[in-house]
């Protein structure tokens, strides 16, 4: 019966609250002031998003900021802060997507609202986007097409967006083949999460070695793949040959210690969570998930290292500067599915490997400090980032 009322509610909320915000924008003045900011679907506080949202709250009086989430812990934490918030679901939150003519995100219209029908369509949009990888998504997809429902959703968001940030010409144009918005709407600015990577915060210090206690590791290494959109799990260390008590043994022996970052949706498959309780049997393993760090960037700084395979993080990390180790272990499989916006091998800005030697082989390299991929890498970076100061935060906040 519990489950039954559930359904219900849940099937009578979309049109409540569609009446709710329709009923407000009737009879509520619109406030040219507030700002809406919201994130990664809602469920946490990161991102570029983020970023603007703090600069503005610090440095624009004339701006009246406002974070969305879906979270009570988010919307718990920002109040806890000083920081203004509402529940996506609140009445609070339902107002103010009905006053505002501005917000801000970063993934697609549910991180400003329950439902994207509820999104106003006098709503103006500024997309700072969750990142542009080597990766075709959204519409420039190859093999996997969109839902009807997210394509519906996707391309009532291109028209509403007024501007879309990039980090180059060049990335402006492979975003418009996955976006189809227009290729006027793409602002070259860099990437306000970036700014962290080149003057890091104190707080981001503070955190980091909080979270690392005593421990003081020779290198860090962070393995964070990206996501296969569901299709199936994001398989790490997917080697033939692996080892993992040899691994275990390895980063003790050389006190190098190994993050994992799953993607969030990958924790909901079992046999993830299962063998990532076996990996983390070494102190040297440990899991840096959202719940660890909400932001990537807040810690990012402090890798030496970064294992990866088609994800719009190793973009980031080419401003460091630092090596990178590939494990491209469905290369073929994507290609087919997703493919790629640029010829992937040509531009690798490091070594690719397919067996667990490999793999302990290149992080030997990394703690001896040997580097065979710098050239690669500047050229990458070159060609993936206009800038590469610290002010990407105020270039995007001038566009409010």
């Amino acid at each position: 019966m519990p489950s039954i009322i559930n359904r219900v509610v849940a099937r009578l909320r979309r049109p409540l609250f569609l009446c709710v915000v329709r009923v407000c924008e009737r009879i509520l003045k619109k406030r040219p002031e507030l700002v809406l900011f919201g994130a990664m679907s809602g469920d946490w506080y990161g991102d570029n998003p983020r970023y603007v949202f703090e600069w503005v709250l610090a440095n624009r009086p004339g701006i009246e900021p406002l974070w969305i989430t879906k979270s009570s812990v988010v919307a718990r934490r920002l109040r806890s802060e000083g920081k203004p918030v509402a529940l996506a679901f609140s009445l609070a939150g339902l107002v103010a997507l009905a006053r505002a003519e501005k917000a801000v995100f970063s993934d697609g219209l549910m991180d400003l609202a329950m439902d994207p029908v509820l999104v106003p369509n006098s709503l103006s949009l500024i997309a700072l986007r969750h990142g542009r990888s080597v990766k075709r998504v959204r519409f420039a997809r190859l093999g996997h097409k969109i839902s009807e429902g997210e394509t519906r959703a996707k391309r009532k968001e291109g028209s509403l967006t007024r501007v879309v940030i990039s980090t180059s010409e060049f990335v402006s144009d492979i975003q418009e083949e996955c976006l189809q918005i227009g290729r006027e709407k793409h602002v070259v600015t860099g990437y306000p999460r970036n700014d962290v990577l080149m003057s890091v915060p104190r707080a981001h210090v503070c955190q980091w070695n909080l979270f690392l206690g005593e421990m003081t590791p020779a290198k860090t290494v962070l393995y964070a793949p990206t996501w296969r959109h569901g299709r199936n799990p994001t398989r790490f260390f997917p080697f033939d040959d692996v080892d993992i008590s040899a691994l275990h043994e390895f980063c003790e022996r050389r006190q190098c210690l190994i993050l994992l970052r799953p993607h969030r949706g990958d924790l909901v498959y079992p046999e993830v969570r299962a063998f990532f309780d076996e990996l983390t049997g070494s102190p040297w393993i440990r899991l840096a998930t959202h719940v660890e760090f909400h932001d990537v960037n807040s810690f990012l700084p402090f890798v030496d290292g970064l294992v990866c395979d088609y994800s719009a993080l190793y973009h980031d990390f080419l401003l460091l500067d630092r090596p990178l180790i590939f494990v491209p272990y469905d290369y073929e499989e994507f290609a087919m599915t997703n493919g790629f916006l640029y010829d992937y091998f040509e531009w690798l800005p490091g070594s690719a490997v397919s067996t667990f030697a490999d793999f302990l082989l290149e992080l030997t390299r990394i703690g001896n400090g040997s580097d065979a991929h710098s050239e690669a890498r500047r050229l990458l970076r070159d060609r993936i980032h206009t800038y590469q100061d610290a002010s990407s935060t105020e270039r995007v906040a001038e566009l409010l």
